[in-house]
């Protein structure tokens, strides 16, 4: 029998007020944190996946609209550190045995202001790192905590003052979200004041998407919400359950009702997911 346990709990420290998500289950815990107010521009969350078995854990991830810096630890060592791209359909994941996986998950805006370069290049696909990159190899492994740490203060150090961010760019990101695809690319444009052709050209410069796909792939993503619980008629971003299975189907390579079937098995990612 597999044992879910979900909690929500608050702690005090460098960051302020943060909460810590996490889920477990048998041979398998996962953690979520979140940025501090600072880099939150920039930052979705911090996460921890750790396969407590003996075993090889194989699992389906699912484009979340998220670009990733991940680093896997095994017996307190980095054995791979790499950053990917954004994902435009399922990918096949496999953990080895007692590795512990910490990643980010960046927003649109933190290719340009973050890692001041374009990532379309690995769209889909990963970029290996060097070990010293970002520090990793000078960070405290004893905790999640102290990981997160480690990676705000390397973060926090690359991030520009708020008058250098261009005010569109910012306006992009914070709409984004706040809607969660739940919009036309023509209605993006015309709520943050820049022009759908920039709004692509720039998208296209920094992630190797267009805004329409983009939006998709958020739309989706907040889908996987409605079928972890069993509803297959979303009542937002779809104009009728046809679209909607289609486009599912599309990112991840499934039906809705079959990830509703999968989410305890190699679709883990669907019962993780927090609420929006």
């Amino acid at each position: 029998m597999t044992i879910l346990y979900n909690y929500m709990m608050q702690n005090e420290n460098m960051f302020g007020d943060f909460k810590t998500y996490m889920t477990i289950k048998k041979h398998h815990t996962y953690e979520e944190m979140y940025p501090s107010k600072a880099l939150e521009d920039f930052v979705s969350m911090y996460w921890k996946s750790e396969n407590t078995s003996d075993e090889v854990y194989k699992l389906t991830i699912c484009p979340d609209a998220y670009f990733k810096l991940i680093f896997q630890v095994v017996e307190g060592k980095i054995v791979s550190y790499f950053l990917t791209g954004l994902w435009t359909n399922e990918v096949e994941v496999v953990i080895q045995p007692k590795m512990i996986t910490y990643g980010i998950k960046f927003k649109i805006i933190a290719p340009e202001y973050i890692f001041k370069r374009s990532i379309k290049s690995i769209l889909n696909s990963v970029e290996q790192l060097p070990l010293d990159y970002f520090n990793a190899n000078t960070f405290n492994l004893e905790s999640f905590t102290t990981v997160v740490q480690s990676f705000e203060n390397i973060l926090l150090s690359h991030c520009p003052q708020k008058e250098e961010i261009r005010s569109n760019r910012l306006r992009l990101n914070q709409f984004l979200y706040v809607t969660h695809g739940d919009v036309q690319a023509s209605e993006v444009a015309n709520q943050i004041f820049w022009s759908q052709r920039e709004i692509n050209r720039y998208l296209n410069k920094y992630l190797g998407i267009s805004l329409k796909k983009y939006l998709n792939i958020q739309k989706c993503y907040r889908a996987y919400l409605d079928i972890r619980e069993g509803e297959f008629f979303p009542e937002k971003g779809f104009f009728d359950q046809a679209h909607f299975i289609r486009e599912v189907k599309k990112h991840t390579g499934q039906t809705p009702r079959k990830l509703f079937k999968k989410q305890n098995d190699q679709y883990i990612q669907l019962k993780n997911i927090k609420k929006l």
